[in-house]
């Protein structure tokens, strides 16, 4: 005991000046979507403004927090926010919403200084500015493809499907597997049809028949399909963190219940297998190269904490040796050992489970040919025995395009 507190004697001033360096206010009560204070002025802030802007109540929460967390969570809460915007009826809002997540998540994916700042032993992955992982991002580029088709622009409809499966990428030890969402190539021959690329289309629909992706079967646009509905059921996949310094992301899968849906139009029936999956997405994305970044700050903060304790087993042998009369060698090592127990301290390899927590488990694409005039359908899903789990009335969009020609685009979604 004397020799430990020959030790530690004179590094205690330095310790408490670190642990004062390192703590940090007392918390607001608000915490972002990456676990640190929100300033009560700015949240305040943030909520006067959702009320000014007449931000639709289901909507508030997100918007607040969009307002009140900067940069570092911007994209996340505009890909919540779009979709239930989309999911609410308040498309004008779910565009604004996703056109400013793709702008953000372009800029992030161009931008050096994120890349050093993700590579820093001292930086979490939490703390880095959120542009998703690739399935969110593909989603991202697939709703808003939707959102174009609604509005009759089937070219950059098109061009919003081929940028989600490029988004899709996969590492090494995934092949086969990189640019394969079944929806985004249905889409993409849908929208081609409808914009005079017959040969587009139909390559697009060579391309889905050889994904691993594939549900059960969907039955595929025609060049007479006038009618998309567009049906979400369950929960996304769900993020969490595993490992000893939980540096591994993973997820975690609730199947829903329905597996088939069907709709009943006027005088005409149509049943489909879902077209995406997205825990299915998740799950075969491969390594990323930020897992290998998490890997090494995991490797270097058990590095560095194993050598504070070498260096403090040190330091004793050396105080409690007779040639060390003066303590100068004893201290060293204890700071030394003080040192690398603060660098394994700070060190932060955990993995970012901050997560588009609203994503569908799976989203299923049936393309009708309707008589002109339809206004609705009526949509129902099945269980893997054929048995009801839930059904609909499903209300049409109908913009009228060139030729006098009208599409149909209609939303629904169920909780199992």
């Amino acid at each position: 005991m004397k020799q430990i507190k020959k030790i530690l004697g004179a590094p205690l001033p330095l310790c408490a000046l670190v642990l004062i360096a390192f703590s940090g206010c007392a918390s607001s009560g608000y915490k972002s979507a990456s676990g640190t204070d929100i300033d009560a002025q700015v949240y305040a802030a943030a909520q006067r403004r959702v009320v000014d802007e007449k931000i639709p109540e289901p909507l508030r929460a997100e918007f607040t927090a969009l307002y009140s967390e900067g940069q570092q969570n911007s994209v996340l809460h505009s890909m919540r926010a779009g979709l239930t915007a989309l999911r609410l009826g308040e498309y004008g809002i779910a565009r604004r919403l996703f056109d400013g997540a793709i702008r953000d998540v372009e800029a992030l994916q161009a931008g050096a200084a994120q890349a050093e700042r993700a590579a820093s032993k001292f930086v979490g992955d939490r703390e880095k500015w959120f542009k998703g992982e690739s399935y969110e991002r593909s989603a991202l580029y697939f709703y808003r493809g939707l959102l174009y088709l609604r509005d009759g622009d089937f070219g950059n409809a098109a061009a919003c499907f081929k940028r989600s499966e490029l988004e899709d990428i996969t590492g090494d030890d995934a092949p086969g597997f990189s640019g394969d969402w079944y929806s985004d190539e249905l889409g993409l021959a849908l929208a081609s049809y409808w914009n005079g690329y017959p040969a587009d289309a139909d390559a697009a629909l060579r391309r889905a028949a050889t994904y691993h992706s594939i549900q059960g079967k969907v039955p595929p646009p025609t060049p007479l399909t006038n009618t998309l509905l567009v049906v979400e059921v369950g929960a996304g996949p769900i993020k969490y963190a595993a490992g000893r310094y939980h540096e591994q992301l993973r997820f975690r899968e609730e199947p829903p219940a329905t597996v088939t849906v069907s709709a009943v139009p006027p005088g005409r029936s149509s049943q489909s297998a879902a077209a995406e999956n997205l825990y299915f997405q998740a799950t075969t994305r491969g390594a990323r190269q930020v897992d290998y970044i998490l890997d090494g700050k995991a490797n270097f903060k058990e590095g560095a904490g194993v050598a504070a304790v070498a260096l403090g087993v040190g330091a004793i042998a050396v105080a409690d040796s007779h040639a060390d009369r003066s303590g100068i060698a004893s201290g060293a090592l204890a700071l030394a050992a003080v040192g690398a127990a603060i660098t394994s301290a700070l060190t932060t390899p955990e993995a970012d489970i901050r997560s588009w927590d609203n994503l569908p488990h799976s989203i299923f694409l049936l393309n009708l040919a309707l008589p002109a005039g339809a206004t609705g359908v009526t949509v129902s899903g099945l269980d893997a025995q054929g048995r009801a789990t839930a059904s609909a009335a499903v209300p049409l969009n109908t913009v009228t395009v060139g030729g006098g020609k009208t599409f149909n685009l209609g939303f629904a979604r169920f909780s199992n």
